[in-house]
């Protein structure tokens, strides 16, 4: 060892560098939890959309962010809706956009033909406008 050797530096860990976060997959100010994620990434306030659910039973106004599921909404405020999977993998929750528009890019069962002849899954689908859509229409997807 060299005299001239600083004993107590060579026994310290060293120091974190940024490469060493990047391998981690760390952040150096990285939130904690993925809320903590998502509320310090949103710049702005989610936009609210008047979304209209016509239903067997009746028809439904709710107001709906375009951060919250179509279906989620709707069961705060206390509308009875079907489902199963709640990932957009089935046709439980299907129903039928007649008016506005929708983003359901989560999900993965509906075809092209039928989200273009405005089929949704309303486990999936956020609204990007004011919109109306029919629900339980899994009898008419097949």
């Amino acid at each position: 060892i060299d005299p001239t050797c600083d004993l107590v530096a060579l026994l310290e860990p060293p120091p974190h560098t940024m490469l060493s976060y990047l391998v981690a997959g760390l952040s150096l100010n990285a939130p904690v939890s993925k809320i903590g994620a998502s509320r310090v990434a949103r710049a702005s306030p989610a936009q609210m959309y008047a979304v209209t659910l016509i239903d067997p039973s009746g028809t439904f106004n709710i107001e709906c962010p375009n951060d919250t599921y179509i279906l989620d909404k709707a069961e705060e405020d206390g509308i009875d809706l079907p489902y199963s999977c709640r990932a957009g993998a089935c046709s439980t929750c299907a129903g039928k956009v007649t008016a506005g528009t929708i983003d359901q890019s989560d999900g993965s069962f509906l075809d092209d033909d039928q989200m273009g002849q405005g089929f949704c899954l309303t486990c999936v689908s956020y609204p990007t406008s004011d919109c109306t859509i029919e629900t339980h229409k899994e009898e008419e997807l097949f």
